[in-house]
This record gives structure tokens, sequence and C-alpha cells, in this order.
């Protein structure tokens, strides 16, 4: 493996393409990791559905989509959505949370 200099240039090089060839995708905070983490945070606490924007983001990075639901500090019920990716050589994270209440009709799982 490279230097973290190596990795962390090769994950923005990556973040780049990413940017540049897929600008439909949703708006993400990003950070390189020193180990060269690609990672994205598309939104917290979202009050709307946000599933399918990060399903959005499998449909071009590969990887998988996990869901998991919790209650937050405030009592409110959550999901969390996240994809864990390698995409060109680069280990990508995309994830974020909703309300429970936000997910589309009939689509909540109890947990």
């Amino acid at each position: 493996m490279g230097t973290s200099s190596q990795t962390q240039l090769s994950a923005a090089i990556a973040l780049s393409q990413l940017l540049v060839e897929h600008p439909d995708l949703a708006a993400a905070r990003w950070s390189v990791e020193r180990d060269g983490l690609l990672s994205g945070t598309v939104e917290v606490h979202a009050e709307y559905d946000m599933r399918e924007t990060v399903r959005a983001y499998a449909l071009v990075l590969g990887g998988n989509v996990q869901e998991t639901y919790f209650t937050s500090p405030d009592g409110r019920r959550s999901v969390s959505v996240s994809l864990s990716a390698t995409w060109r050589d680069v280990h990508v994270n995309v994830w974020g949370t909703c309300l429970v209440s936000a997910l589309s009709a009939g689509s909540a799982v109890a947990a």
C-alpha cells in the first residue's frame, strides 16, 4: 500500500471523478481520512425518505446498502442508511439518517 499522502491523493482524485461524472447525485459533505477512506454524509436527521438517495450512490459505486434503526438522544425514531463500496480502488462510505416518520408509507420496518 502507498504512503498516506498517496492514498489520500487517490481518494481525492476518485472524488473529483465522481463529482464530474455523476453530477446528478445528491450533494454530500465529503472528507478524506488519513488512510484514504472517502466518506460522504448526505444528510443527518432528514425529514424525507433518504434511502433512495443512498441507493442512487450504490448504483454508481456498487457495494452494499444497510439500514439500521435507532432512537436518537431526543427520543425520535430514526434510520441510518449507509453504503460501503470500493470504487476505482478507493474505499468509499456514503451515509445519512432520516426520521422513521419520513419513510415512504408502508415501507417502514418495525425495529
